[in-house]
């Protein structure tokens, strides 16, 4: 999730335990261990984008790091402060693990379980910046900041943007379960066999979803709003290249891109090059019976690869086209 949201639930999380102790210093003290796991990207520059894949919500964002960073935060602030460990514990905890739990709730997704797993996982009940998710907790904390330490409403601010926070994560895990089921209806009506479905949340909202999947000969693709009355799904399909696919996965240096593409990789012949995408966010858009997306695996005719970065110069345009096809068809 995006660094905002982040900051301000680790502050609300850590004064939801320690605000009646400390005060504003709560807010403080848990924004900070709130961007604690993401401070991976620091060391980006040393590492290719591929390489990259490898260290970013990694480590930092598994439940073994929050808990043992909790165990050393735990240990000054009780020393600190002159009170429970435990509480101290917990607190930093909160803060710590509510971070990879919310990238949980993204498509990107998170290791969670590393290092025993180095699988990505993701609920895909939100997308990695949503207004809609983070205002709450910003309201929440902009309130405490401006109310006295002793007011007594306090804990009720915290709870309250916590709470409906909280509570927009639910629905759109609810939506997702909705939106899934739409789509599975469709492919069973339109006898379309697959092996794999995804169902993700379009950029900035949970009004708009994006469907990803997989079959033997490709991949589909559709979206569906809330707003629709049209409740029939145009399924667009992609050829794949599934040998060039599995013989790219016996490089070990891809293996990081093939865990975060989640088995939804598609490969396709693009001006004499063989390019790669990993599909699990959906299209940026489909034009000329095309499915474009981001950040594309290029390989060359001599065997050499590399990561594309080169992104849209026309994100005015595809916002208006998000935003038109968010209204229903």
């Amino acid at each position: 999730m995006d660094s905002l949201s982040q900051i301000v639930l680790g502050a609300a999380t850590f004064a939801l335990v320690k605000d009646k102790e400390i005060g504003k210093k709560a807010l403080l003290y848990g924004a900070i261990l709130g961007t604690i796991p993401d401070l991976d990207v620091l060391i980006n520059p040393y590492f290719n984008a591929i390489e990259q894949l490898s260290i970013h919500r990694a480590f930092s964002h598994s439940i073994f790091f929050s808990f043992i960073l909790s165990l050393l935060f735990a240990k000054w602030f009780s020393y600190k402060y002159k009170t429970s460990y435990a509480s101290w514990f917990w607190a930093s905890f909160l803060a710590l693990f509510t971070h990879p739990l919310l990238d949980l709730c993204t498509t990107y997704g998170t290791r969670i379980f590393y290092p025993l797993s180095k699988s990505f996982y993701s609920l895909d009940n939100v997308f990695v910046i949503d207004p809609l998710y983070t205002i709450w907790l910003l309201i929440g904390c902009i309130v405490l900041l401006f109310m006295k330490n002793k007011n007594s409403k306090r804990q009720t601010v915290i709870k309250w943007s916590l709470g409906i926070s909280t509570a927009y994560l639910f629905f759109g895990l609810i939506v997702n379960f909705y939106v899934t089921n739409h789509f599975e209806k469709e492919l069973e009506r339109q006898q379309i066999s697959y092996e794999k479905i995804k169902v993700v949340p379009t950029p900035f909202n949970t009004i708009l979803w994006q469907c990803i999947v997989k079959s033997k000969e490709g991949l589909y693709y559709a979206d569906y709003s809330l707003f629709d009355k049209n409740l029939t799904s145009n399924f667009h399909f992609e050829k794949n290249d599934t040998e060039f696919i599995e013989d790219k996965k016996k490089i070990k240096e891809l293996e990081p891109f093939f865990n975060f593409t989640e088995g939804l990789e598609l490969a396709r012949k693009e001006d004499n090059k063989t390019i790669i995408y990993g599909t699990k966010f959906g299209p940026i858009n489909i034009e000329n019976g095309r499915a474009n997306f981001f950040f594309p695996l290029i390989f060359n005719e001599d065997g050499t690869y590399e990561i594309s970065k080169k992104e849209p110069d026309n994100y005015n345009e595809l916002l208006n086209k998000l935003y038109t096809r968010l209204k229903g068809n």
